[in-house]
């Protein structure tokens, strides 16, 4: 009886721990625990364990763990942990609910309760601890403690240490939080970091004293209080001492230490301002001969003391340079001045000079201003006499003439003056002329028309009828009885009547007047008048007219193309919209630095602050650039990074890695974040240097692959040894019966 029910006991256990569907090497424990399952190598316990998975290596302990994955060489051990994963693998979730809502994130690991619990896409993520990143989306964090960090929704490559660390962090990456970290929720100015912060390093005691901030661009501040972004490389907050005997602030009773200043800095040894090995406590070396260094900005030559004091002693430097006190013996108050002519001559203390008393002179006239400048020292201006142009109708822009025909007389608009062409006389009174003044064409002793002003008109004759085309209406010639009967001839544009005269009819209809130089002429054979030169002084305002066209274009000056003496502003009265259009033309803008060895920069910004530090770059954009689209030119296929994949590439091994990133915070090959603020990021280098980070990741993945792959066989083969194992004890168990 104990031999069945051995028996019967051994084999509900093997039921239960060996529990397999079709597949290979799957073993299932509770309800619905790999129902559906279409992987390998899977192991899962617990209701609804791996219940619908379709991959391979994942492991799973708890209620509803891993139930709807499709990825591989997931661990997850607790309750709904890693529940909801569909893609993503290589997760490790150690807790209850912890990953409970990852979908596609890769290679993230969860120790505690709810850990990255809303964590979706994130990936390459390490959270240790009740609620660790619990809300973040983010990749590449780390994060240490309990509830760190405790606000952050969105961010990647952050590292955070200690309990609730980084509170009222919500957007933030690239930081770096040691200790007890609250940031500002609502920070009271740009001064203070608050719940947008990246780039930052703090570190803080467990009672939430900040002790180090480093801001993004390197400034370092130590003792500033908590949350103050420190503006200058390093801002301290108390005194500093620097040499061997210091002891804090608060007591000592050693004869030979010094106490550190409440706010201030004590130095032992040597101070060298520009050089690297002093020779007196304090020693500047400024690099220009004749210079010394050192300023006092409210001390110069132009103060004047309210006092006047008499002294035998004085500071000067010796041939070191070293500044000494020296005393002046013998002094007289022998001081003689004379002059003659232009020359002066003084006598102090029987040291005789002569120097001319007028060395330079110059005038300048700015306006109608004049201003002498003697030995450097210029004269108040000197208000000189404007020549100034009297306008006659109180208008600045009807200046341009015109020139009209009425009759015989040609007139020439603004007080031209007019010319009148003698008339012929014809004893015959049938005689007859044509006359156009303006756009109205009329013919002696007989009717007139008004030409259109802006439609091209022909003239046609049917009989001793004239016809104006486009609605110019008709004229009837009377009949002519006798002799002296005229007729109208039209060729071409050439209107003529027998016996008399002839006029030019325009092509086009209305004339129009185009100017260059001083010469303005009347389109058609209107011909053209010299204007008389103009000057205008300052202090007038001028308006130049013109349509600006590719034939009368404007002309400033044919000497100076420059565009603007001085510096000039968009006239926003003129300006639709906002905005200030150039129409290329499908043409191109060259803005040439060939003659610009010093400057040839572009700035666009609030204040023209030209970096110095940053390279041979011409285009300076304050705030940043949006644009849809950059593309950065190689100069050549060695400034990419495939030379990693070279047989003879030598790939730092992850030991070495490891040391080096622990030694300078930052990955071998890549500068440091205080190198990169100082001189910049070279987009195209950075490009570089990151895809030779990727192809040595890639190159460790492959090497960590074969590793997995050889781990893989190794399991295989104790599966198989524990399959035999398990043959073995029925064959025991069936020896028993």
């Amino acid at each position: 009886m104990k031999k069945k029910y051995f028996l019967f006991t051994t084999l509900v256990l093997l039921t239960i721990v060996f529990e397999s569907t079709a597949q290979v090497d799957n073993t299932f424990s509770g309800e619905n625990s790999g129902a559906n399952n279409t992987g390998n190598f899977n192991t899962g316990f617990g209701k609804d364990a791996l219940m619908n998975n379709t991959s391979h290596s994942n492991n799973a302990f708890g209620a509803r763990v891993l139930s709807v994955t499709t990825g591989g060489f997931n661990s997850a051990f607790g309750n709904e942990s890693l529940a909801n994963n569909t893609t993503g693998s290589l997760n490790s979730a150690f807790g209850t609910r912890s990953l409970w809502n990852n979908l596609t994130g890769k290679s993230n690991i969860a120790f505690g309760h709810r850990a990255m619990e809303s964590n979706v896409f994130g990936s390459n993520n390490t959270a240790i601890g009740y609620g660790a990143l619990l809300y973040s989306t983010g990749s590449n964090n780390i994060a240490l403690g309990i509830n760190t960090p405790k606000n952050l929704v969105s961010g990647n490559n952050n590292i955070f240490i200690g309990a609730e660390t980084a509170k009222n962090l919500i957007n933030g990456s690239y930081n770096v939080f040691l200790g007890n970290v609250s940031l500002e929720a609502t920070p009271s100015s740009a001064k203070m970091a608050g719940n947008n912060t990246d780039a930052t390093i703090i570190l803080a005691d467990g009672l939430g004293n900040q002790r180090i901030f480093v801001n993004k661009a390197g400034n370092v501040g130590i003792g500033l209080g908590n949350n103050v972004i420190p503006a200058n490389r390093l801002d301290l907050g108390g005194g500093m001492v620097i040499g061997r005997n210091y002891v804090p602030n608060a007591a000592t009773t050693a004869a030979n230490t010094t106490l550190a200043p409440l706010n201030g800095m004590l130095v032992e040894g040597k101070v060298g301002i520009g050089n690297k090995s002093p020779n007196n406590k304090v020693e500047i070396t400024h690099g220009v001969n004749g210079n010394s260094g050192l300023r006092f900005t409210n001390l110069t030559s132009q103060f004047n003391p309210s006092s006047n004091q008499t002294a035998t002693k004085f500071l000067t430097v010796n041939a070191n340079g070293d500044v000494v006190l020296q005393r002046m013996a013998g002094l007289t108050n022998t001081n003689v001045m004379a002059s003659n002519a232009n020359l002066m001559t003084t006598n102090v203390n029987n040291i005789q000079a002569s120097a001319p008393i007028v060395n330079s002179i110059s005038n300048s006239i700015t306006g109608n201003q004049l201003v002498t400048t003697v030995n450097g020292v210029a004269s108040a201006p000197v208000n000189l006499p404007q020549y100034l142009l009297n306008e006659v109708d109180g208008s600045t822009t009807n200046e341009l003439q015109t020139i009209s025909q009425s009759g015989n007389t040609i007139t020439l608009s603004n007080g031209g003056g007019s010319v009148t062409i003698p008339t012929v006389v014809d004893t015959d009174t049938d005689e007859q002329h044509l006359a156009l003044a303006g756009n109205v064409l009329s013919i002696t002793n007989g009717n007139s028309v008004v030409l259109p002003p802006d439609v091209p008109q022909t003239l046609s004759q049917t009989g001793n009828t004239i016809t104006l085309s486009n609605g110019g209406g008709s004229v009837t010639i009377p009949n002519m009885t006798d002799t002296d009967q005229q007729t109208l001839t039209l060729n071409g544009q050439v209107l003529s009547i027998s016996n008399g005269n002839s006029v030019v009819l325009p092509t086009h209809g209305p004339q129009s007047i185009t100017q260059n130089g001083a010469i303005v002429t009347l389109s058609n054979g209107g011909g053209s008048i010299t204007l008389q030169s103009t000057t205008v002084t300052a202090g007038n305002n001028v308006t130049v007219l013109g349509d600006g066209s590719a034939g009368t274009p404007y002309v400033v000056s044919a000497n100076d193309t420059s565009l603007y003496a001085d510096n000039g502003a968009i006239n926003t009265a003129t300006t639709v919209g906002g905005n200030r259009i150039v129409e290329m033309n499908n043409s191109n803008i060259w803005f040439s630095t060939g003659n610009s060895n010093t400057n040839g920069k572009i700035y666009l910004g609030a204040t023209a602050s030209y970096p110095s530090t940053t390279g041979d770059y011409r285009l300076f954009v304050e705030g940043g650039i949006l644009t849809e689209k950059v593309k950065v030119a190689l100069r050549s296929s060695a400034n990419w990074a495939d030379y990693v994949f070279a047989n003879d590439y030598k790939l730092m091994p992850l030991k070495e890695v490891e040391t080096f990133v622990k030694a300078n915070k930052h990955l071998p090959g890549v500068d440091s974040a205080e190198e990169l603020a100082k001189n910049g990021i070279d987009v195209a280098q950075m490009q570089s240097k990151q895809m030779e980070k990727i192809e040595e990741l890639t190159l460790y993945i492959i090497d960590q692959d074969k590793k997995i792959e050889a781990q893989g066989k190794a399991i295989e083969k104790n599966t198989k040894e524990i399959e035999e194992l398990k043959a073995q004890i029925q064959a025991l168990i069936a020896k028993t019966k």
